[in-house]
């Protein structure tokens, strides 16, 4: 046949191996390849293209935290353009930015969100309170407790995630700084203006602090430069620590509200355990935002294999350290008891290799 000629005329162009191959076989092969090219569904072929997850970062300070989701979907097999597509957008502390990050998100139909934080996390689930898009957070202090959602899922809730307990845990870190610093009466407890998580941590540091014996000076930042100012408001005479309690704008200026506090000489307390090793307050109680952000992916992965978000119930984060800065202990002048470094599950420098 004139076709066949063909064929064996193209076989002896390609290597031995392949021309080899009996003409009758060549022509299977080929025809086998054009009914999968025309044959197979459309729907089969898209399922192959990356599934894609817009990642909502509200401001520089939770970038371990996106750092550890990616880390956890790795660990998972997801190879990045292979298997998934993220699409990423850092806000800088800036809401009007998550909020139209959220709605491109949406226009897209991205397979999945990824926010971190309460007031993020507030403003991704009202965009999204329509579309029912997926979200999942990687680090919220506390969703329900501030009213983001409901105790008890629904079959129309779109949203699990995270929680670092932080709200939860405010007296547990006031009961350890009290343990830590016997001598503490005064205490200011940094918040933001207009937050519904620091509103619920204040509250929850009011309860704790009557019965520890403690005063409870509240302070709320109007804004990032606000918070940062902070230390240079309150003297020693007015107060005797700074504690750090969930809100955007305090925590987006942690780093700079440590610095400030031990030029104060003031002891500084975090609650996460980046707070202390990153950005040098004296202690802190809590977990990682890279570690929650890892966590995170477990609850992702769900969502991508098709498991609809009600049915994924909310987690604590795995794991919540007490963490002591040693070197901002000696710059400030305060030495910890053999106990309390002891009781520590983690020292940050000072020498120490733990």
């Amino acid at each position: 046949m004139e076709g066949d000629g063909y064929l064996k005329q193209y076989c002896r162009t390609l290597p031995l191996q392949v021309s080899a191959i009996p003409v009758g076989r060549m022509r299977q092969k080929i025809i086998a390849v054009f009914l999968f090219l025309f044959l197979t569904p459309l729907s089969s072929l898209a399922a192959s293209k990356p599934q894609r997850v817009g990642i909502v970062l509200p401001d520089d300070e939770w970038l371990s935290s996106v750092e550890g989701f990616k880390e956890g979907m790795k660990g998972l097999g997801y190879v990045e353009g292979r298997d998934i597509q993220y699409l990423f957008e850092n806000a800088k502390g800036d809401m009007k930015k998550v909020s139209e990050t959220t709605k491109r998100f949406v226009a897209v139909k991205v397979d999945a969100i990824f926010t971190i934080t309460n007031t993020a996390l507030k403003v991704v689930a009202e965009i999204t309170r329509t579309s029912k898009t997926p979200v999942v957070f990687g680090s919220a202090s506390g969703p329900v407790e501030s009213g983001i959602m409901p105790a008890q899922t629904t079959p129309d809730t779109h949203i699990s995630g995270v929680t670092s307990s932080s709200i939860e845990l405010v007296g547990k870190r006031l009961e350890i700084l009290k343990e830590v610093l016997p001598q503490i009466k005064r205490v200011v407890v940094l918040g933001a203006t207009g937050s519904d998580s620091s509103e619920a941590a204040f509250a929850a540091a009011k309860e704790a602090a009557s019965k520890l014996g403690i005063t409870i000076i509240e302070f709320r930042a109007r804004s990032r430069e606000d918070a940062i100012q902070t230390p240079k408001k309150i003297t020693r005479k007015e107060a005797d620590a700074f504690f750090l309690i969930p809100g955007l704008y305090v925590v987006g200026a942690v780093r700079e509200i440590a610095l400030e506090a031990k030029s104060a000489r003031m002891p500084f307390v975090g609650y996460q355990v980046e707070h202390v090793k990153k950005n040098g307050a004296l202690l802190g109680y809590g977990s990682s935002f890279y570690l929650q952000g890892k966590q995170s992916a477990l609850l992702v992965d769900k969502v991508l294999k098709g498991v609809h978000p009600s049915k994924i119930p909310i987690e604590r984060s795995s794991l919540h350290q007490l963490v002591l800065n040693l070197d901002t202990a000696e710059e400030i002048g305060i030495r910890f008891s053999p106990e309390v470094l002891n009781r520590a599950d983690e020292l940050v420098g000072g020498g120490s290799k733990r």
